[in-house]
């Protein structure tokens, strides 16, 4: 009866991580095209691949990169060249 009891455990364990992981990646896709018209907007000389690396450095960086931005700092002396 442990045995069982470990292994639905695991089993729902495993589960709702998988779903938690496939749910956030699906919320990078849709947050990207949601930002890209606003991006392009902002950015008006960029590529959308030097925006998609925005975006991606963006989101790697969380919070610092966007109190460095609302603060003024240069995040990447490289980035808006």
């Amino acid at each position: 009866m442990k045995k069982l009891t470990a292994a639905l455990l695991i089993f729902v364990s495993a589960f709702a991580l998988t779903t938690a992981v496939y749910a956030a990646n699906q919320n990078d896709v849709s947050d990207w095209k949601e930002m890209l018209p606003m991006m392009k907007q902002m950015h008006p000389n960029l590529s959308e691949k030097q925006l998609k690396e925005m975006y991606e450095h963006c989101r790697m960086n969380g919070d610092q990169t966007m109190e460095q931005m609302m603060n003024g700092n240069a995040m990447n002396p490289t980035m808006m060249k």
